[in-house]
């Protein structure tokens, strides 16, 4: 152990990451900035040739410029990057399956991680985790007789950070490190102290992986709280922005804010990894689920604004230019993303056109980089993404584009109800 920490310490430990997608790829890149040596590996052949070539699959801020200034060798073969490195970082998806958490990605490197092991090791998994996957994964490696503590060494260490303030969360976060034992506590923490500026606290796993999911659904409900108030709003013809803010004026108040749904990867996840292991025990978390039962109700709350405005105003077969398929904004990640319910209901009915800056996806709606192209002839404009782009449209000139009386569904509350009106457009928006 003492030579494994002279070396993290050194920065002369070969580091693995094994995962390099929305954290894994920046991970990586901050551990090569900071003099170890790193080893990628991921099981997209495509993802591998774009990051040997030094140009990444993601957009994120100073992401490219970062990749270009390291040295950062990837490949598909996990077991070669096991066997090279001192330190093995797992950053791979833990997605739903029907109503349990799958943690067999998790799983399958841990145990090539085992089946590998030729040094010491530290392996640390980043990969959000269900509540007491660690004991699971301590057995795994105990049972390719590895003493845990003393061959290699365990921590998790749940990621902290979101699309678009990747790179900086990664660098000033807090961190928290669930260790098996006090040997791994001392090499993690030797390690993520060469990473991090923020606080490191020491707990042990099953905390830490409660800690983790508990932080994803204590937003998770705030927002949902924030959308309920909305919907009330609405019907009470106030302003549910203007409340939040007065509200937020109470020292111990801190609402966030409503939407047209909640996406990514995290949120829409993590609250049914504590409901799911809550089951086990008989044990119903009422609050939780009915957060995410409002949460996921709010496309289709936008898809009813668009369909009764057109209503009122008796257009049938309108056109809607749907402006932003990312889950949030300044980011391309479509995982999740409110949009796709959106677009999927309102194609029923409509000629659906969609338009995102950053974004790849389109979910099959004649979606364009130009934006003029797809607000041409619109009957509404549905707003679900709140890129700066769209916070800065120029209403006059966006009006001379659209039919007569258009309407705008403002799902994020990016524009001024007043101007929108000023200029023609009849307005709408969550909470008002």
């Amino acid at each position: 152990m003492s030579m494994l920490r002279e070396i993290i310490e050194n920065s002369g430990a070969t580091v693995g990451v094994v995962g390099l997608g929305y954290i894994g790829l920046p991970l990586a890149c901050i551990i090569a900035s900071r003099g170890y040596k790193v080893f990628g590996a991921d099981i997209n052949p495509s993802v591998v040739e774009s990051v040997n070539k030094g140009k990444p699959h993601i957009k994120e801020k100073g992401l490219e410029e970062l990749l270009k200034k390291v040295k950062i060798s990837a490949t598909t073969d996990v077991e070669s990057v096991v066997r090279a490195a001192d330190i093995v970082i797992v950053v791979v998806s833990t997605p739903l399956k029907g109503n349990k958490a799958c943690m067999q990605a998790v799983f399958d490197v841990c145990r090539k991680v085992a089946e590998n092991y030729n040094k010491e090791k530290l392996l640390i998994v980043e990969s959000t985790l269900a509540i007491e996957t660690s004991k699971k994964i301590v057995n795994m490696l105990k049972e390719h007789s590895l003493t845990v503590g003393r061959d290699i060494f365990y921590a998790y260490v749940p990621e902290r950070a979101i699309p678009s303030r990747t790179i900086k969360e990664i660098v000033e976060n807090d961190r928290v490190i669930g260790a098996f034992d006090e040997n791994s506590a001392e090499l993690a923490k030797a390690f993520y102290s060469k990473i991090t500026k923020g606080n490191i606290y020491i707990t042990d796993p099953t905390t830490a992986e409660v800690v983790k999911l508990v932080e994803n659904t204590f937003r998770d409900v705030n927002i949902a709280l924030a959308n309920e108030i909305a919907l009330l709003c609405e019907k009470l013809n106030v302003d549910v922005l203007k409340v939040i803010e007065l509200a937020n004026k109470h020292p111990r108040v801190n609402l966030h804010y409503p939407g047209a749904g909640v996406g990514g990867y995290c949120l829409p996840k993590d609250p049914y990894f504590l409901i799911y292991k809550a089951r086990e025990y008989d044990l119903e978390l009422k609050l939780i689920e009915s957060a995410r039962k409002i949460n996921e109700s709010m496309p289709l709350h936008v898809v009813e604004i668009v369909e009764n405005s057109l209503k009122m105003l008796k257009k049938e077969r309108a056109k809607i230019a749907v402006l932003g398929v990312a889950y949030k904004g300044n980011t391309d990640d479509t995982r999740n993303s409110p949009a796709k319910d959106i677009i999927h209901a309102l194609k029923r009915k409509y000629d659906v056109f969609s338009h995102d800056p950053r974004a790849k996806s389109d979910f099959q709606s004649n979606f364009s980089r130009n934006l003029k192209e797809v607000v041409k002839s619109a009957d509404c404009i549905v707003i679900v993404t709140d890129h700066d782009e769209y916070k800065k449209l120029d209403l006059k000139e966006l009006k001379k584009l659209v039919n007569e009386n258009c309407i705008i569904v403002d799902g994020r509350r990016i524009l001024n109800k007043k101007e929108a009106e000023k200029y023609g457009f009849i307005y709408f928006g969550i909470g008002c």
